[in-house]
């Protein structure tokens, strides 16, 4: 298929250049592609064909990616895939043509791939930055990174209610609710993106971010409960648990970002609106690296899943959880060996994943120790005041 000139529709991201960052969405790629074979008509073997394609190749690249051992390995694998994120973005498009024009059938959502295209933009801009040596040094323009990422938020919430099963009526309201949550958030922070063109960042746009926290905590925790009930044939719908899966993990690498917001790894830096990202990568501080040989910040311990142990004679004190949480991580940080590719870059975000971690922690074991007050006393999950019990209990204990 000809490859097709890219008109960016995404903001330049925020995130450090590394290696998990790249292996992190090689991941999300190929599981488009397998998202995308399973909804195309079975009419279209080509397309099937080439969205199977697309499914090889990206698994091929994270093999690739697992195996890194020098710098020149990693930006030849840079260059590999961002030749095929080419192909693959206009194949998402040419799909979206399709469907809208009406010559395509099939059980894509256009939506879906045209989110999925947004996220290969947002993929490719990162590719850029590595393949031509620069970094924002001012990791600048938060109010339009928190822009794209809750909108992706707001359409999970709108394909989970529309692949539930219209018997689910409690989670079909749920599910109903975030995406009216995050459509408002997504708005606010569009307003916010254009009143500080120009500002350094002021108070209420932090009281923002913090918003913004809350809500994905409460997302990731509806989403974890649902991939549970899947598993467990305890959902009735259409969603498969891979893309339960997908949309949790995506929610997680967004309160990454926020963390390094808060933390001011990111600092704050002319914002503009969402459709001036044009002028907004020309005004962007960039600083060239003379030594190509050097990727900075090119890995970063792979994340680990949260895990709060479960009480055996006493419910455990939250700070004792926070500190034998932050405690393991460091541990596991002190202990792992650098190679000679590494950066100074590498301990910054190692100790971001530190404190990010705590902060969920500390979340995670104040809203465990709050349910355990209530007559629910086995609830696991909690993602909103309103909601009356656990997600999926078994009623008849």
């Amino acid at each position: 298929m000809p490859r097709q000139l890219m008109s960016y529709m995404v903001p330049e991201p925020l995130e450090p250049l590394n290696l998990e960052e790249v292996k992190f969405w090689l991941r999300i790629m190929e599981e488009h592609a397998l998202f995308i074979k399973s909804g195309l008509p079975c009419d279209h073997e080509d397309l099937i064909d080439e969205a199977q394609s697309f499914y090889q190749d990206f698994g091929a690249l994270r093999t690739r990616a697992e195996r890194l051992q020098n710098d020149k390995k990693f930006m030849e694998l840079v260059n590999d895939t961002q030749a095929l994120l080419k192909e693959f973005y206009t194949f998402k498009r040419d799909l979206l043509h399709r469907m809208l024009e009406c010559k395509l059938g099939g059980y894509n959502f256009p939506l879906l791939l045209d989110h999925m295209a947004r996220e290969a933009e947002y993929f490719m801009r990162l590719l850029e930055k590595i393949k031509n040596g620069k970094m924002a040094l001012s990791g600048g323009m938060k109010a339009q990174e928190s822009v794209f990422w809750l909108r992706i938020m707001a359409d999970h919430a709108k394909f989970i209610s529309h692949l539930l099963d219209p018997s689910e009526r409690n989670l079909i309201e749920t599910a109903n609710g975030f995406s009216q949550e995050f459509d408002d958030l997504y708005l606010q922070g569009r307003d916010f993106s254009s009143m500080l063109q120009g500002y350094p960042e002021v108070a209420s746009f932090k009281r923002f971010l913090q918003d913004v926290r809350a809500a994905v905590l409460r997302i990731r925790d509806f989403k974890r409960a649902a991939e549970e009930m899947i598993r467990e044939c305890r959902l009735v719908g259409l969603i498969p648990s891979l893309l339960a899966d997908h949309v949790r993990r995506e929610a997680d690498h967004f309160l990454l970002i926020l963390t390094m917001m808060e933390k001011g790894i990111m600092k704050n830096s002319t914002l503009a609106s969402l459709e001036c990202n044009e002028e907004v990568s020309l005004m962007s501080e960039v600083s060239d690296f003379s030594n190509m040989d050097t990727i900075p910040n090119m890995i970063i311990p792979e994340r680990e899943e949260e895990f709060i142990p479960e009480p055996k004679d006493r419910e455990p004190d939250i700070e004792e959880v926070v500190k034998e949480k932050v405690n393991s991580k460091v541990k596991a940080i002190k202990e792992q060996k650098h190679s000679h590719f590494e950066s100074k870059g590498k301990i910054i975000a190692e100790k971001v994943l530190v404190e990010e971690d705590t902060i969920l922690v500390k979340e995670d074991a104040t809203s465990t120790a709050h349910t355990v007050e209530t007559k629910n006393n086995d609830a696991k999950y909690k993602w909103s005041g309103k909601w009356p019990r656990q997600l999926g209990k078994n009623l008849t204990k």
